[in-house]
């Protein structure tokens, strides 16, 4: 069975990508995220390499559009409005080159060595991947509502896990996640996902990609019912027991209309506030008939829970954030331990000289789980500097893409305007919590979500283009033709 989906969906990929297909091969990258994990669930031993099944798809899928760009990576396009980042990529490469022979030096093992220099190669790979596919509006919103649609099914799936339904395919990889609070002790839902972690992930990124569709919607009623689809994919965050999904959505949220408000006009705020307001009712009108007496005598605890990391946020963020970075860096002794010194392993087995190398380490454990405390583990104070410098350039350049926006159509402008800031709200929880974003298929989808608001510049470019060449034949015709957006 395991073998027979394997051929399946990589046969599928493979039709394609051969022929020349990368968009649609795209979205058959994002089936393979998702359908890995229950893949692995009823395959024996359960084998972690599965995860690196959906970066196979990405990685056969990029070299098609890198074929089909002759062999160019368009670095001063995607930093158009920054070039001085260029100057310090080769820069970034060469620090993750010499970590990569740091860690085999240090630990000998060639996986370990592959798998942490993967953390960093890999959202540089999907940033460039997400850069082109901004660049097609059209395919960037199909990959969304793939993601979406797909993401649903999972989403019902965790429901029924919550509502007690047993089966392999609800049951979590491994030993699973126990959530332990007040006295009550339980493991999370996952539904078909791996565990209740990436399923709380998921299910806050539907809720997030929900709420961008409908903002950038210019139907209310498709809003209203996306709307309603964000209140689902929020409400099923709380039985996962992963108390940073749901503040991912609120803080995502506060992002979106915070920068939705500065570039949108009247008219659409007053649409957007409507729509809200009659998602949020008829949202509370479903859970007052229909959940209300369905969510079950353990949802109210895990509510409680949820509710609880209010009194902890800034604790963990001190504590996993700055704390962790100040002992990453004495722990890193300057030079830096490696790249995968301190990745999540899951259950790969290491040599026993490789892990007695890795747990000689003292606070290892401790300052990788927060992404910072990871990478200046990692790289130490090499990748300080040249990360230091990349992230500011960066930012940058999306701060100056942002003041393009108003440039661009508005349903456009608000789908890329939502996918920043999705990405933004994510930064905050690698810095305290980076086990999730060691996932290949997270890690691609934050470079989609990032990458394809680099191309603000090259959309504008031809969105005027195309105007001008319709002027031209406007002259020529004697005739005014409308203006058409970008599609």
């Amino acid at each position: 069975m395991t073998s027979l989906s394997l051929v399946l969906l990589f046969g599928l990929l493979s039709v394609f990508l051969l022929d020349g297909n990368w968009r649609s091969g795209l979205l058959v990258t994002v089936v393979i995220g998702f359908l890995q994990d229950p893949i692995r669930k009823i395959t024996p031993n359960q084998p972690s390499t599965f995860v690196g099944l959906v970066l196979i798809a990405f990685v056969l899928t990029a070299l098609v559009i890198y074929e089909q760009r002759k062999g160019v990576v368009n670095l001063r396009s995607m930093f158009w409005t920054v070039q001085e980042t260029l100057d310090w990529i080769p820069l970034y490469f060469a620090v993750i080159a010499a970590q990569s022979m740091n860690s085999f030096l240090r630990f000998g093992d060639i996986r370990l060595m592959g798998l942490g220099a993967a953390f960093y190669i890999a959202p540089a790979v999907a940033l460039w991947a997400g850069y082109e596919v901004g660049c097609s509006p059209k395919t960037l919103r199909n990959v969304i509502i793939t993601y979406l649609i797909i993401c649903s099914a999972f989403a019902i799936s965790a429901y029924l896990d919550f509502r007690g339904l047993d089966s392999i395919l609800f049951k979590e990889v491994g030993q699973g996640i126990l959530i332990t609070f007040e006295g009550f002790s339980a493991s999370g839902v996952s539904g078909l996902w791996r565990t209740s972690e990436i399923a709380g992930w998921h299910l806050a990124a539907g809720a997030c990609f929900s709420l961008i569709l409908a903002v950038s919607s210019q139907r209310r009623d498709n809003q209203i019912l996306l709307f309603l689809l964000t209140a689902a994919f929020a409400y099923l965050t709380i039985p996962t027991g992963r108390r940073k999904s749901l503040v991912l959505v609120l803080v995502f949220t506060a992002f979106y209309l915070l920068l939705f408000s500065r570039r949108a006009s009247p008219a659409s705020r007053e649409r957007v506030i409507s729509s809200v307001l009659g998602g949020s009712a008829m949202a509370y009108g479903v859970y007052a008939l229909f959940l209300i007496t369905a969510k079950g005598d353990s949802f109210d605890i895990y509510l409680n829970r949820s509710l609880s990391v209010k009194d902890e946020l800034l604790e963990r963020f001190q504590s996993q954030g700055i704390g962790a970075l100040l002992r990453a860096l004495d722990v890193s002794q300057g030079f830096g331990l490696g790249v995968g010194a301190g990745a999540n392993l899951g259950n790969l087995q290491l040599d026993a000289s490789t892990q007695a190398a890795r747990d000689s380490i003292q606070s290892l454990g401790y300052v990788s789980e927060g992404g910072g405390g990871r990478i200046v583990a990692e790289l130490g104070l090499p990748g300080i500097v040249v990360g230091g410098v990349l992230a500011v350039l960066i930012l940058l350049t999306l701060r100056r893409n942002f003041r393009l926006l108003r440039l661009l159509e508005p349903r456009l402008a608000f789908l890329l305007l939502g996918l920043i800031a999705f990405g933004l709200a994510n930064i905050v929880f690698f810095f305290s919590a980076a086990q999730v974003y060691s996932d290949p298929f997270i890690l691609i989808l934050m470079g989609i979500c990032f990458g394809s608001f680099l191309a603000v510049p090259t959309l504008i470019a031809r969105q005027q283009a195309e105007l001008a060449y319709r002027h031209s034949l406007a002259q020529a015709s004697g005739q005014s033709l409308p203006t058409s957006p970008l599609r």
